[in-house]
């Protein structure tokens, strides 16, 4: 494990620490959790110095809110995966803004402008800033962001650098079809929802394949 400092409100912007992953805050509502299970495979799967490597390389970026708690901006995949499989309590932190002496209002202005929250529910619908979990372990179940993560891997569209991308593609998924959450189920969805990304009324969302049109 590197020697670093450990996660406290006074680090600067720029600066790596270790932070208990269960002091961290979601800066969302939902996550997929088909992906957090892959997640846990993959940790699981690693030798312990070879976890420590990889999560060096993929830090968790954070914002110190005024309520001094690290609030995670992305990969929050990756923080339930760890705290879920409890192979180590610690996560690399990079410190990308520091609001602790910002009013609430402020810091919440910056999280909106830098798209660095998301604030809608398993379903989709729109919730406040403040009724975010505090906690990972209550993050939501959102099976269509799963199965955005699952057309993803299946080459339905491209990954890109738009924040939300895969919640922004479940969102398009779940106007066009419902299906179970099962492994069957998800499968067929999968293969329905390739179709669906062919279509020219994807063509607005990030990563979208434009040769595939249809």
């Amino acid at each position: 494990m590197q020697s670093l400092p450990d996660y406290n409100s006074n680090l600067s912007s720029g600066t790596l620490s270790l932070a208990v992953v269960d002091l961290l805050h979601p800066a969302q509502v939902a996550l997929g959790y088909r992906e957090v299970h892959y997640r846990i495979q993959q940790f699981q799967a690693m030798t312990p110095p070879e976890l420590d490597a990889y999560l060096l390389e993929h830090f968790l970026p954070v914002v110190i809110a005024p309520d001094r708690l690290p609030y995670v901006v992305d990969h929050h995949h990756r923080a339930r995966a760890i705290q879920m499989i409890g192979l180590r309590k610690t996560v690399y932190v990079k410190v990308w803004e520091n609001c602790k002496d910002w009013s609430r209002a402020e810091f919440w202005q910056l999280m909106q402008e830098k798209a660095w929250v998301y604030p809608f529910d398993k379903n989709g619908r729109s919730v406040d800033l403040e009724a975010i979990p505090a906690s990972l372990a209550e993050l939501q179940d959102d099976q269509y962001r799963s199965l955005a993560w699952g057309v993803l891997q299946a080459g339905g569209y491209a990954k890109s650098e738009v924040p939300f991308q895969e919640f922004l593609w479940g969102n398009y998924f779940r106007q066009h079809l419902s299906f179970e959450d099962t492994e069957a189920g998800f499968q067929q969805a999968i293969n329905e929802t390739l179709q669906l990304c062919r279509s020219q009324a994807a063509s607005h969302l990030p990563g979208y394949i434009h040769d595939a049109a249809v």
